[in-house]
């Protein structure tokens, strides 16, 4: 399928979860410039598609701004050890996001109803639930591609035998196993299509029809 297409299923999987779960954030006390979640981070994970919709945004950037997210994001993958919390390379100094227009959905789909504190956000559970089968959702729609870290993915996707591959709709798992082993990597196939795939309700909560 065309990546064109790819992105805009992407984005109604996007569109779907946030309308079933705007009851939900009604609740929430987040703002422009809470950057909890951004900093006391493990990993910012995301799938290949939602990589190239990101590196494709950061093309479009004037170069040195280009080239300062590039180091932030080249520090990001040495500092990224396994269990390792470090703050988004995205996290601008104004504690605002670099790519807010392109995040990925494993920041779309956090909020919390109390300040956050060392405890993690704290959200509904019912949206919790959703957030799982968007992402089941993602990964199917990815199914040629892989999730991870953020820095890390963007890294796979810098590579142009890769990258020429993953756009040309080519699956070898074998050509990125040892990268993959050594960051995490997990293959959107095998991952997403091991588990049921429930259907996102576009009710919200005290709606009516």
């Amino acid at each position: 399928m065309h990546l064109t297409a790819l992105v805009k299923q992407l984005q109604d999987i996007y569109d779907d979860f946030e309308k079933a779960v705007s009851g939900y954030k009604a609740f929430a006390v987040c703002r422009a410039g809470c950057a909890f979640c951004c900093t006391t981070v493990g990993n910012v994970d995301i799938t290949t598609l939602e990589g190239m919709v990101i590196r494709n945004h950061l093309l479009t950037l004037p170069q040195k701004h280009r080239l300062r997210l590039k180091k932030a994001l080249d520090a990001n993958r040495r500092a990224k050890t396994p269990g390792a919390l470090v703050p988004c390379p995205f996290l601008a100094a104004d504690q605002t996001c670099a790519v807010y227009a392109v995040r990925p959905f494993s920041c779309r789909r956090l909020y919390s109803v109390k300040t956050c504190s060392a405890d993690g956000p704290v959200l509904h559970r019912e949206a919790a639930v959703l957030s799982e089968t968007a992402v089941a959702a993602l990964q199917r729609l990815d199914n040629t591609g892989y999730s991870g870290h953020i820095s890390h993915i963007l890294q796979l996707l810098d590579m142009p035998r890769f990258r020429k591959l993953y756009l040309s709709g080519g699956f070898d798992p074998p050509e990125i196993m040892e990268f993959g082993k050594a960051h995490g990597i997990v293959i959107n196939r095998f991952t997403a299509f091991g588990k049921p795939l429930p259907t996102i309700p576009t009710q919200c909560p005290g709606e009516t029809t």
